[in-house]
């Protein structure tokens, strides 16, 4: 349901937090998918990575379409010099919303599968729960402290979109933060007056806005950085130093590589570049003709 094109709040006060500095594309999964590929896994084991892999393709392929849908509340007309947005666009960013964050649970649910193919490597993890799973997860994970609560706040809004039956209903509107255009859920509050967990005040009971799409998934995303190096630990990696592969970046990948960061304090190591040299070896079979 849409009430207005938007909405006074109070969470639209200063400027986003960035805690990670670089936008994830396409080459940053290729590139650590093919990590994988150096090791001697079971069938198994690389049916969950190709799983994952495809997920969080997926996932970037969600965001950008969210971001699309969110690209005409902008000015767009001499007629409407300010942000003019119809309904049918507003129910076009829900729906792009939903999608983004039913994606996002899937690719957490493929990372999970991951972690379980490798219990030598991390242990038994949770499996019937993706909120104890990312708890789990987090003195394993890297840059945790900002990538937690993002991870965790996605997995909470997901809940009350997919999860009706045991969450309250509730009204959504098109809501402007640090001037961009998201969903914001919004519902009474109990009998009691109480609102449900993770949700703020608001004039209407409660509110819950939706985790920022790009932040949620570079928090996701950069975890391949704790789990590949981890399970390549304890695999044979001989076949990598014979290994030609080279990343091929698209347009929406960044032009300076991805940085590799040390897992263990989450210092930048190195920025990768694979180079690929290939040696030439050119023999003469004959001598040239005398003159």
């Amino acid at each position: 349901m849409v009430e207005g094109a938007a909405m006074a709040t109070a969470l639209k006060n200063g400027s986003p937090k960035v805690p990670f500095h670089f936008r994830v594309g396409p080459g940053y999964v290729d590139l650590w998918s093919h990590e994988f590929t150096h090791w001697d896994s079971t069938e198994g084991q690389r049916h969950t990575m190709a799983d994952l892999a495809e997920s969080l393709q997926n996932l970037l392929k969600k965001r950008d379409q969210l971001q699309a849908a969110r690209g005409v509340f902008g000015q767009v007309s001499v007629y409407y010099p300010n942000v003019h947005p119809t309904p049918r666009q507003q129910e076009v960013l829900f729906s792009a919303t939903h999608d983004f964050f039913h994606t996002y649970y899937s690719a957490v649910s493929a990372m999970l599968s991951v972690i379980r193919r490798h219990t030598n490597t991390f242990g038994e993890a949770p499996t019937h729960s993706i909120s104890k799973f990312l708890t789990w997860w987090k003195p394993k994970g890297i840059f945790m402290d900002q990538a937690y609560p993002l991870l965790e706040k996605a997995r909470a809004f997901r809940a009350f979109l997919d999860h009706k039956e045991s969450h309250p209903p509730y009204t959504w509107h098109t809501v402007d933060q640090y001037g961009l255009t998201k969903i914001m859920l919004v519902g009474a509050p109990n009998s009691k007056g109480g609102i449900p967990e993770g949700t703020a005040k608001h004039p209407s009971g409660w509110a819950l806005m939706a985790p920022d799409e790009d932040l949620v998934v570079s928090a996701l995303a950069v975890q391949l950085n704790a789990l590949i190096p981890e399970i390549g630990a304890n695999a044979d990696i001989s076949r990598v130093l014979k290994c030609t592969w080279a990343p091929q970046p698209t347009p929406d990948d960044t032009g300076r590589g991805y940085p590799i960061f040390a897992h263990r304090d989450a210092t930048i190591s190195d920025v990768y570049r694979r180079t690929v040299s290939t040696q030439v070896t050119v023999t003469r079979d004959s001598a040239p003709p005398t003159e």
